[in-house]
């Protein structure tokens, strides 16, 4: 694949045409997509750590190669869904760095302290460059699924807009979006977390292996992972078994940034089951359920985003 078109893809800047042609090569094999995803990696080192701003991709990708070496050992590298550029938000100055994940894509990022985080659609994370002596500590609006790396001395703390997540050392999902939705889940496969109120201290959880937390009407109830499959997200996959119509589509919602208005209550007690890809689309998951599920839809804009209304 050519070099040039690669940094046009990178930058925002490859044409429809272009876009095409790099994920039908990537797709091909999983040699090329392996080689997308280093040089998706090197990419982003040099895009988050440095302060050079270069409108003309040619220009860039001159200097991209000359610096090679400097971003591959950044301590920051990101590494995007294989879709679209990313945008990011770091305050480098500050120290504190944000990553916002557009609708419809994923992100993995790897700490300073060698965490490995997903980040899934519509998702924001703030961290900063280095982490303290006494804690780590990240704030998390959406879902993600985090591999902490081991430090009993020093605890990693998730902080979302009504509980906290201590850990060690461990491996776990959080659901939080804080976006017109106040759920919670905290899902547990390896360690050991503490699930705590932000604000009550006293309210405070212990899960084990395979368990989970969910936030039931302000009260967290602690029960087993029944369907592991959830977590496939990471892969692109939205996977649902005897989920509700209406919860399947407040997640669709916060997933694509998007309205969806139900006017046909009857069809949320309809249980729906299978597999989604996330860069499918909205519109093909609704046509795959309407063989199943009689109704139709329509797909409005409104000042702010677009909105769908399911009769």
């Amino acid at each position: 694949m050519d070099k040039h078109i690669l940094i046009k893809y990178f930058s925002g800047k490859a044409t429809p045409e272009e876009e095409a042609l790099i994920i039908d090569w990537a797709e091909a094999s999983p040699e090329n997509y392996r080689h997308y995803l280093n040089e998706r990696k090197l990419w982003d080192a040099l895009t988050v750590n440095s302060f050079v701003s270069i409108q003309d991709p040619k220009d860039k990708s001159l200097l991209f190669w000359k610096i090679i070496g400097v971003a591959a050992s950044a301590s920051l590298i990101l590494l995007l869904s294989w879709q679209q550029y990313q945008r990011r938000e770091v305050s480098l100055y500050s120290g504190i760095q944000t990553i916002t994940v557009p609708p419809g894509q994923r992100a993995h990022l790897m700490l300073e302290d060698h965490t490995s985080i997903w980040l899934n659609s519509n998702t924001t994370l703030t961290y900063p460059k280095t982490f303290s002596a006494e804690k780590r500590e990240v704030t998390l609006d959406g879902e993600a699924f985090f591999d902490v790396s081991h430090n009993k001395e020093i605890p990693f703390i998730v902080k979302t807009h009504r509980y906290n997540v201590e850990v060690t050392g461990t491996t776990f999902n959080i659901y939080a979006y804080n976006k017109g939705t106040e759920s919670f889940e905290a899902a547990l496969l390896n360690g050991s977390i503490h699930v705590h109120n932000s604000t009550n201290n006293n309210e405070r959880i212990v899960l084990s292996p395979n368990q989970k937390v969910t936030e039931v009407e302000g009260v967290l109830i602690q029960s087993e992972i029944d369907y592991p499959d959830h977590f496939r997200w990471r892969e692109g996959l939205i996977c649902m078994d005897d989920m509700p119509f209406d919860i399947l589509m407040r997640k669709f919602a916060i997933y694509y940034d998007m309205n969806i208005v139900i006017e046909n209550k009857a069809l949320n007690s309809y249980r729906c089951t299978g597999k989604f890809r996330q860069s499918d689309g909205i519109e093909y998951a609704l046509k795959v359920i309407q063989k199943d599920l009689n109704f139709t839809y329509e797909r409005i804009g409104t000042d702010n985003k677009e909105t769908i209304i399911i009769r």
